[in-house]
């Protein structure tokens, strides 16, 4: 746990570095917006799911499974914590923005750094702890971005890669199912690219973004209060009831519930007919903001599940 802290920092500053040369390649015109979507797809439908698979192939554990449990409910909790409480402080109309307070970006960011932090095992922790929320993204979501229930749609969370990579995964885990070894190196050699796209995208996002106008926003700066530091601090004050739980699952999860706006916030709000340049913006913003925010939380997070 001790060394949990320093290797955050290490991991973000090797992903701010990739975010550089992705918005540099951005504004040298290498890489275009649709090669960004392009891209983000990548991750999303290919390498998270390979990630995922992998990691659940593995010899059933009745603890491991009791623990993954935990995750998935304290998800569940945080976010419905989180939808009444973006409420109170946005107007019916600022759907993107309360995207952006209630959804992190636990996949596109998180599994990058919680393998850098606490290694690829602790990625079937998380992978399994936020598949509740692709059930709240293509419903509630969708909702908030596109301001259209009509938009909703179960089917697109039935067909979604990430979900059925966990039921495939998670049957594979009850069974004790290892992949061939031909597979667990495609898996591995997929997973490997998860990292630097999910950056490059992000810096794509970067040089696409107005900073001037997001920095000046104090309405970003409120999602990014909620988003970086009120949610995670509702989660670390749920996670602290539950000191049977190991500190290194909580952590990860800490990590899930406290990562920067989601992508998904400009990715859908294009996509929806939403505000996409706020929402850019907003995932800029909150991605710049949380090279600061992570690491204290997990400093404070460290010390009160050591009390």
């Amino acid at each position: 746990m001790g060394g949990a802290v320093p290797a955050l920092v290490n991991q973000i500053a090797i992903m701010l570095s990739i975010m550089g040369i992705g918005c540099m390649l951005f504004r040298m015109k290498i890489i275009d917006r649709a090669g960004a979507k392009q891209m983000a797809d990548v991750v999303i439908y290919l390498a998270c799911p390979a990630i995922t698979l992998r990691t659940l192939m593995v010899d059933f554990d009745p603890g491991r499974l009791f623990d993954a449990g935990f995750c998935m409910a304290l998800m569940t909790v945080v976010t419905l914590v989180s939808i009444p409480l973006t409420r109170l402080f946005f107007k019916p109309g600022e759907g993107v923005a309360r995207y952006g307070a209630i959804f992190a970006n636990s996949g596109f960011i998180g599994v990058p750094i919680v393998q850098g932090v606490f290694g690829e095992g602790y990625v079937f922790y998380l992978s399994i702890g936020t598949s509740v929320l692709n059930f709240f993204i293509w419903t509630y979501g969708v909702w908030l971005v596109s301001g259209d229930r009509d938009q909703m749609s179960l089917s697109r969370v039935v067909r979604n890669p990430n979900l059925i990579s966990i039921v495939v995964g998670l049957a594979c885990f009850v069974f004790s199912v290892h992949p061939p070894r031909l597979l667990d190196d495609v898996l591995a050699a997929l997973g490997d690219v998860n990292t630097g796209l999910v950056m490059l995208v992000l810096g794509c996002y970067l040089a696409q973004s107005d900073l001037r106008a997001i920095v000046a926003s104090k309405k970003a700066y409120l999602v990014c209060l909620l988003r970086l530091a009120v949610i995670p601090s509702v989660s670390i004050a749920i996670m602290s009831l539950f000191p049977m739980i190991p500190v290194d699952v909580r952590l990860t999860m800490l990590i899930a519930t406290g990562a920067p706006v989601a992508s998904f916030a400009a990715i859908l709000s294009e996509k929806f007919g939403g505000n996409y340049k706020f929402g850019v913006g907003l995932v800029t913003l909150s991605t710049l903001l949380s090279l600061v925010a992570m690491p204290v939380q997990l400093t404070i997070a460290s010390a009160v599940f050591s009390l």
